[in-house]
């Protein structure tokens, strides 16, 4: 059992240096992308100082049932799940289980070949590994039965470059890491993060994969997928709802969480504050410092975590979502749609529409 710790509490924009004009603009131009269509609908969080200054929902969580977004929805975070695999994996390098150095194949067999034996645990978070591909086919399902058999699969093909040479972004890669953390704690990967970092973050509204048990109230909160095939110009198509079985019949490690914006807020308030959360750590700030800064290599990307600027990292996913960390100015933000590329260009916006709300 952990404490309760709410870390955050309303407040005014103005006590906290931001503009309460800017704020409210930046929800009225949210819902005229919904009537314009360029999303289905968007959960907005801000908060600075721990304070939220900004928490609003507009547009349709499932717009053909007519069910409203709500503050609470819950969405397909998708690669949002990468910065808590990522932090999965450091956290077993501070326990002294691994090393960012160590080769894969030490610890996947699969691995162990001529062209993938040199792949190394830092390069497959950097994304430098050479790995590409998907494990998952275009309409969102896979012939793979399990995370491990998908990634020794990986293993056996190899990279379709040299590792350690150039910055390819990955989610076999990512999916590799997870098979890395079941292997290496003796657990799955989604047991690993669920309970050594969901739970002690106290983030309720949030799981991996769409298994929910019957009757689990969480299930009618997840928002519906919506695509198109006309970039901006087409009309958006429902591609899965919360009445249907999850698309992958194991954790897609690559992006297979499941949160509100409230409880992703929750991680990204323990990122920010040197990985502490109430009483629990989770992280060294030194390695949080490793993880957020960009690799050589990579030069916009960390440890499994996209680096925008200095001191601003975060990740976005392919469903719609973005997070950020501003750690000059104690800001943290999430634009959450359920809209996926390509169509849905309206995150960077949205961000540039908090920055300009700072004040001070």
């Amino acid at each position: 059992m952990y404490n309760c710790y709410e870390p955050f509490s309303p407040a005014s924009p103005e006590s906290v240096g931001m503009s309460p004009p800017f704020l409210r603009h930046a929800i009225e131009t949210a819902r005229v992308w919904v009537d314009e269509g360029r999303i289905v609908g968007a959960v907005m969080l801000v908060i600075r100082r721990n304070k939220i200054v900004l928490h609003e929902a507009v547009g349709w969580s499932d717009g053909e049932r007519l069910l409203p977004m709500k503050n609470d929805t819950i969405f397909m975070m998708r690669s949002m799940t990468k910065p808590l695999l990522g932090t999965a994996i450091l956290m077993l390098k501070e326990e002294g289980r691994l090393t960012l150095e160590d080769r894969v194949s030490e610890n996947l067999p699969a691995f162990d070949n001529e062209r993938s034996r040199d792949i190394t645990i830092y390069q497959l978070l950097t994304h430098t590994s050479g790995i590409t591909g998907s494990i998952v086919e275009d309409i969102e399902t896979t012939r793979y039965s399990s995370l491990r058999e998908a990634v020794d699969d990986v293993g056996r093909k190899g990279p379709e470059h040299p590792p350690g040479t150039r910055y390819e972004y990955s989610d076999p890669g990512s999916s590799t890491l997870g098979a890395i953390a079941a292997e290496v704690s003796g657990i799955p990967a989604e047991e690993f993060i669920r309970t050594r970092i969901l739970e002690p973050l106290q983030m309720g509204d949030s799981f991996l994969d769409f298994k929910l048990q019957p009757g689990d109230p969480r299930a009618g909160r997840v928002a519906a997928s919506y695509c198109r095939e006309n970039g901006e110009s087409g009309r958006w198509t429902k591609s899965w709802d919360n009445t249907q079985p999850d698309e992958v019949p194991f954790f897609r490690a690559s992006g297979g969480l499941f949160a509100s914006a409230m409880d992703y807020a929750k991680f990204l308030s323990c990122i920010l504050h040197g990985g502490r959360f109430g009483d629990r750590l989770l992280l060294s700030e030194e390695t949080i410092r490793l993880a957020t800064s960009p690799d050589l290599v990579s030069k916009e990307y960390g440890l499994h975590w996209k680096v925008y600027g200095d001191n601003v990292f975060g990740h976005g996913g392919d469903q719609g979502t973005l997070s950020w960390v501003d750690k000059a100015h104690d800001l943290i933000g999430l634009y959450l749609t359920q809209s996926q590329r390509p169509g849905n260009t309206t995150r960077p916006e949205f961000k540039k529409l908090v920055d300009n709300a700072i004040v001070k």
